[in-house]
């Protein structure tokens, strides 16, 4: 706890300047012998803060600011703990990140036969024909398939037949289906056909590498991405609507974790209305900025033309002009999805390949897995550029392709060459970016292969050069894969990476799912191997930051989890270890403390377009700060980073005034 606050009588203090006209401030605040770190240019720290009003008014040694008071001014004595800058989440989804009434997994890794077992539960009441929407789904954890649940498809049919049943991602970007939902899928004309290896071969070709598909080709329940959309899943992210309720439980928990600013990574209007007349009833007690964002689709005049820029662009400034005078609100930016994610699916048989757009295609690993164990193993590769491969590609009817499989013992999709898939058209990814920074919009684009992180920074040169005036700023959200050649761009074309520090934490059973699919690999050791192309070009923070790039921090929460844990972050950013193990993820990428919370703060600030209020400690801007349990520099100091994910927020103040107190 933090001790009460006294009030010290300072008698005869004038306070007036001698060689001055004007008076000296009086500070209605002074914080005494804590360790302040502001996050000014010179990462400075101090003993003591004063404010007056909403705002900072000195820092300095105790002795030097205790003289801003007088017999009015609170004093606080910190007894060494520690504030720090209110944090800036720049990547982070609302409405998800308390928990919802839903039928809701919490992103646990539950085994197949477990989730039939779980859902169950959810369908008791629920009437024949009725959706099951199912949130935080765990894609990459758990899963494991069994001789009676071989797929993801066979095990939610197990829940229920009467029902369509959609598992959400945690992610925002995996799904998963039983055989009543698949069937509800429709071509472009709104022709109820289904979901199957016939329509996935024809009418819905152009989702092939978005669809799981088991050894017969019929689909095995994951849906990726836009295929989600196929089968009219009522709630594609599964969050509540927003009203003043669900704010008010918003604002306690950014409160009780020290965040003051966020950037909403994409919100529609309908959701922007929400907070808008919750922020009318009862003013924010954070700064929000909003990504706007939107059905593309809806945009085109059919499904064969082009999405139509200027008219999103044109809505999305009227969303902006309308809730303009909402205090705390601001939507000034707009939300881009290049690709999706890397992650694929070795469970499936054949394997599902990420779909994150990268530079070279995804290897075909070939996986055993141990049904008494539950453990993953490679047993080895398919050459894709071998002849074989190239006659299996030509082959087309199921009787050629079984005879295929049975002669080589495997399938002919696994000598299909990917490079992933781009979320829209490049035409249409360009133009947006290019006409929203020349409207002074600021871009938010979610990157995660080479070849989107690439895409993106193309994009942003463009941008640059045609609006050279504009004064938006450019980021990219999630950046986990990117070629050396790319990353001096970050600081050539300032652009601010944000970063989801946590997911740099080396966990072998999500590698599985991404490295044997970059890097061809023998065994699990291989996973942490540094000559890996994955190993060392993942989440390259530290290069970026070599090269000018300006590091930010976003949760995305609720994907992985509905808590923000911004310390974890820290504590990840800084350490790139798992505590469990001890193990490191390419340690050349560890940034140092000070730069990791000048990612939560004063770089966030930046990206926000806002650092000449908030995001550092100095006179003049917003008193918006937290103190914590534990002085974070220290335990840097001595070797201790891997306890400030047990940081916890004392008290958090926003505007001047205290807006949460630890019990």
């Amino acid at each position: 706890m933090i001790s009460r606050a006294i009030t010290t009588i300072i008698a005869g203090t004038a306070l007036l300047s001698a060689c001055t006209e004007q008076p000296s401030p009086i500070a209605q605040t002074i914080f005494t012998g804590g360790v302040i770190y502001t996050a000014d240019s010179t990462q400075s720290v101090a003993e003591a803060m004063a404010i007056s009003g909403d705002k900072i008014i000195q820092l300095g040694t105790d002795r030097a600011v205790i003289k801003l008071a007088n017999e009015k001014t609170r004093i606080v004595d910190l007894q060494g703990k520690m504030i720090i800058p209110g944090l800036h989440d720049v990547h982070i989804h609302l409405p998800g990140i308390v928990e919802s009434d839903s039928c809701d997994l919490a992103s646990k890794p539950y085994s197949l036969k477990e989730i039939v077992s779980r859902l169950k539960q959810c369908t008791q009441d629920l009437p024949a024909g009725e959706w099951l929407t199912v949130s935080q789904w765990s894609f990459t954890w758990g899963n494991e398939p069994s001789l009676e649940l071989p797929t993801i498809r066979v095990a939610l049919d197990a829940v229920s037949t009467e029902h369509p049943i959609v598992l959400l991602g945690n992610d925002g970007h995996h799904g998963a289906a039983n055989s009543a939902a698949l069937a509800l899928a429709k071509d472009n004309q709104g022709v109820q056909v289904g979901l199957s290896r016939e329509t996935l071969a024809n009418q819905f070709a152009d989702y092939r590498e978005l669809v799981g598909t088991d050894a017969s080709g019929e689909p095995n329940g994951t849906l990726n991405e836009d295929a989600r959309k196929l089968v009219n899943v009522p709630d594609l992210w599964g969050y509540p609507d927003v009203d003043g309720p669900l704010v008010d439980r918003i604002a306690q928990r950014l409160a009780s974790l020290g965040i003051t600013s966020v950037l909403d990574a994409a919100l529609t209007a309908d959701d922007i209305d929400g907070f808008a007349q919750a922020a009318k009833e009862s003013p924010f007690n954070w700064r929000m900025s909003v990504a706007y964002y939107t059905d593309f689709e809806q945009y085109r005049s059919s499904p064969d033309q082009a999405i139509d820029v200027d008219a999103i662009v044109r809505d999305m400034l009227e969303v902006q002009e309308k809730y303009s005078s909402v205090d705390n609100l601001k939507i000034d930016t707009a939300k881009i999805f290049i690709d999706g994610v890397i992650e694929g699916d070795p469970y499936a048989n054949p394997p599902t390949l990420p779909n994150a757009a990268v530079l070279k295609p995804y290897l075909q690993p070939q996986f055993t897995l141990n049904q008494t164990m539950g453990q993953l193993s490679l047993k080895g590769y398919i050459d894709t550029n071998s002849q074989l491969c190239s006659f299996a590609r030509e082959l087309k009817s199921r009787e050629s392709q079984q005879t295929f499989f049975t002669e080589n013992g495997f399938l002919t999709s696994q000598c299909t060459q990917s490079v992933g898939v781009l979320e829209k058209e490049a035409e249409f990814l360009r133009d947006y970016t290019l006409a929203l920074f020349d409207a002074g919009v600021n871009v938010h684009s979610h990157a995660i292969g080479d070849r989107a992180v690439r895409f993106a920074l193309d994009t942003f040169e463009q941008a640059r050069k045609r609006s050279p005036k504009s004064q938006a700023t450019l980021s990219m959200a999630h950046v986990q894969l990117v070629h050396p050649k790319d990353i001096p761009r970050f600081g050539e074309l300032k652009v601010f990476p944000a970063f989801t520090y946590a997911w740099i934490e080396p966990d072998r059973d999500y590698l599985m799912t991404v490295s044997p699919f970059i890097d061809q690999i023998n065994n699990a050791e291989d996973l942490l191997d540094p000559a890996g192309y994955g190993y060392s070009q993942s989440y390259p923070a530290a290069s970026i930051k070599a090269a000018g790039g300006l590091l930010t921090a976003g949760s995305d929460a609720p994907v992985d989890t509905r808590d923000p844990r911004p310390f974890f972050n820290l504590e990840k950013a800084v350490t790139r270890h798992k505590d469990q193990t001890g193990e490191i993820y390419n340690p050349n990428e560890r940034i140092g403390l000070a730069d990791a919370l000048d990612a939560y703060t004063i770089n966030g600030a930046k990206a926000l377009r806002q650092d000449h209020l908030t995001g550092s400690l100095e006179p003049g801007k917003k008193a918006d700060f937290v103190i914590l349990n534990q002085n974070l520099l220290h335990l840097e100091s001595q070797g201790s980073a891997d306890k400030i994910s047990d940081t916890l927020v004392q008290a958090t103040w926003f505007d001047g005034r205290e807006i949460y107190r630890a019990e």
